[in-house]
């Protein structure tokens, strides 16, 4: 336990900058909801006139600007990339940073197993992970029911919204961690880890545009959460939740295969 401790409070303080700075950034957002819905019919026209090509790429497929979650709805493939950068970075730092600083030889020299040590830093990563999600959760409710005015909308939906976006992150920090036992100089892993993260939105937008190049949308975790599609729907594939459960366990347990074999340098 005094490991996971020591990670929360190592990370404390980079967890609550971007908690705070996406947080407020989300909720700014859903304040212009009111004066948009004023102008929901011009909105709509607008989108209707689109390329159908643009409006995929955007996740925005027959969503009412009228409508409060269809704007939120708009507004979350940014949000989720935003997120999944933060969760794939740290992931990433948790166990690089120890052979970055020189600070491995300090903890392996502890009564301690390399197996708890990625543990404690999973666990720690994950809890952050799972607070960061609960705080935005509860912010983008309340600014909904804020703005929302006479807008009807679907609990459910939204909090299917909200989990799916969840497990996406949650694929990309074990993906980071994965990295981290190959790489461990923070700013190869960063250029790293920003590659992977804007690799598979743009493999996203190109399943989405292009029929030749649709089957991609089962490589890329942003396809796997669209808003536009649980709110019609009211439910999460069951493929793509599959996919990102199979992900998750694979890139864990090869973390912990490949740190116990590997040939640490302090």
């Amino acid at each position: 336990m005094a490991m996971f401790y020591r990670e929360l409070a190592r990370n404390r303080k980079q967890v609550l900058i971007w908690m705070l700075v996406l947080t407020l950034s989300s909720i700014l957002i859903l304040a212009m909801y009111p004066s948009i819905a004023e102008q929901a019919d011009q909105y709509n026209e607008i989108m209707k006139s689109s390329p159908k090509a643009m409006i995929s790429g955007l996740g925005a497929q027959n969503l009412d600007f009228g409508r409060v979650l269809d704007f939120f709805a708009y507004i979350v493939p940014y949000l989720v990339l935003a997120v999944a950068i933060f969760a794939m970075l740290l992931g990433a730092g948790m166990l690089a940073k120890e052979e970055e600083e020189k600070t491995i030889e300090f903890l392996l020299a502890k009564p301690v197993t390399r197996a708890e040590i990625i543990t404690a830093k999973y666990a720690a990563a994950l809890f952050y992970l799972l607070l960061f999600n609960v705080v935005l959760t509860v912010a983008n409710y309340l600014a909904i029911e804020v703005v929302r005015g006479k807008s009807a909308y679907s609990l459910k939906a939204f909090l299917l919204i909200s989990t799916g976006a969840f497990l996406v992150q949650w694929t990309f920090l074990s993906l980071g961690f994965f990295l981290s036992v190959f790489v461990v100089r923070s700013k190869v892993l960063t250029s790293l880890s920003l590659g992977v993260v804007f690799g598979f939105y743009f493999v996203s937008i190109a399943s989405a545009v292009s029929e030749k190049l649709a089957d991609l949308k089962y490589v890329t975790p942003f396809q796997y959460v669209n808003a536009a599609n649980i709110i019609r729907d009211e439910r999460l594939d069951g493929v793509y939740l599959l996919i990102m459960f199979a992900v998750i366990v694979l890139m864990t347990i090869g973390t912990y295969v490949a740190y116990q074999r590997k040939d640490i340098k302090g």
